[in-house]
């Protein structure tokens, strides 16, 4: 009797994720073999953001699910590198993906910030900040480095909403958008697998961080179409010229940390879920960074749904690398101590998974942070692919 096994196929679409999870799902004498595929999308810029990756990875998943739709598609987060690909492919390729059932992070919900005021609040002043370094840049485009370029534009609000509009509308069965301790009965089809979702709250206000104060000297643009310029202000009476154009200079330069805070935010809003499967552990945190993983650790230490009890929950066997390798990725030693200890508790291989492409962010991937990883598990990314290969897999025997 052949020996079922679950897949993880991990897509290499450059900067950005596509993971294709195929689970043999067990109810009474019958096994069906269920598929989950979580994110497709990469950067809108620079060599992170080729288009022509996304072709390969929908006929693919196409032949792997064959005629029936696809069990389970997952958003992990509203960033153009997680959501792009499916829009592209419905429209641009017309390849369109037959899907059942869709998970997309709570704040993807049409009503959310009619419901969540402090959400609201919060995304509206990230919004604000945004469209400041927009009409900056747009005045000194000189100012801004590749790297800049691709931050801004993976986190371009106006883009990134037109991609989950259409992901709110590709389940045929049901839409769900879920969070730490959302009811999970009746999103989804499997009957032996199981699922906990760890994050993120649904109250996301709380993955906002406060903004860098900015005094970027425009001018307002007057008429349709024209630019703002850069105004060049006057010292007031009694203040030394030279520190006080160093002071508008280092506003000025504030944008790029105000960029990295409103990319923080949106990837702690990540969807981390755990997939439980005959004894094995699986974890796909999207790009979760620190702050999210604090919560995480939080709510395991106070019990909180889905943990419960004193301890954390049982070992990990596969995590997915948040954030593409980033030195951010990793939870605290810690919380990694005990989702992933040194040693296998029950002698059990480990994987840790990259998805991630160089010269795009700064130090992404970063090798301390898969230093610490391959002490503790076998670690594999796309880029030790062959050039003609375009995914690899990591499987687990039932």
């Amino acid at each position: 009797m052949m020996v079922d096994k679950l897949r993880v196929r991990v897509y290499n679409v450059r900067f950005g994720d596509a993971i294709l999870i195929s689970v043999p799902d067990r109810a009474g004498r019958k096994t069906v073999m269920r598929h989950i595929l979580i994110d497709v999308g990469n950067v809108l810029g620079g060599e992170g953001g080729d288009t022509s990756v996304f072709e390969p990875v929908i006929r693919d998943v196409r032949k792997v699910i064959g005629k029936r739709p696809l069990d389970l598609y997952v958003m992990s987060h509203e960033h153009m590198d997680h959501v792009k690909g499916l829009l592209y492919a419905d429209k641009v390729l017309n390849l369109k993906l037959s899907i059942a059932y869709s998970w997309l992070t709570a704040s993807a919900a049409p009503d959310y910030y009619e419901r969540y005021p402090n959400a609201e609040a919060a995304k509206r002043s990230l919004t604000a900040v945004y469209d400041q370094i927009e009409r900056f840049l747009r005045a000194s485009p000189g100012a801004e480095s590749t790297l800049m370029r691709a931050m801004r534009l993976n986190n371009n609000p106006r883009s990134t909403a037109d991609c989950v509009e259409h992901l709110r509308g590709v389940a045929s069965v049901k839409t769900s958008y879920v969070y730490r301790g959302c009811e999970l009965e009746g999103t989804h089809p499997f009957k032996e697998a199981g699922f906990e979702i760890w994050a993120p709250e649904e109250d996301t206000s709380e993955y906002y961080g406060r903004f860098q104060p900015m005094a970027l000297g425009l001018s307002a643009a007057d008429g349709p179409g024209a630019k703002p310029a850069l105004t060049t202000p006057i010292p007031p009476p009694g203040v030394d010229a030279g520190a006080f154009y160093n002071l508008v200079e280092a506003r000025r330069r504030g944008y790029s940390d105000n960029l990295l805070a409103i990319d923080r935010a949106k990837n702690n809003t990540s969807l981390v879920f755990c997939l439980n499967w005959r004894g094995w552990r699986l974890l796909f945190p999207g790009d979760a960074e620190q702050r999210s993983w604090k919560t995480i650790w939080k709510r395991m230490g106070d019990g909180d749904p889905p943990f419960g009890g004193d301890a954390p929950p049982p070992p990990l066997h596969f995590i997915k690398v948040s954030h593409h390798g980033s030195h951010n990725g990793l939870p605290m030693p810690e919380m990694l101590d005990a989702i992933m200890p040194a040693a296998s508790p029950d002698g059990r291989e480990r994987y840790a998974v990259v998805s991630t492409c160089l010269d795009c962010y700064n130090n992404v991937p970063d090798d301390a942070t898969l230093g610490r990883l391959r002490e503790r598990c076998g670690v594999q990314s796309v880029l030790d692919l062959a050039d003609d290969v375009f995914y690899f897999d990591v499987e687990f025997e039932g």
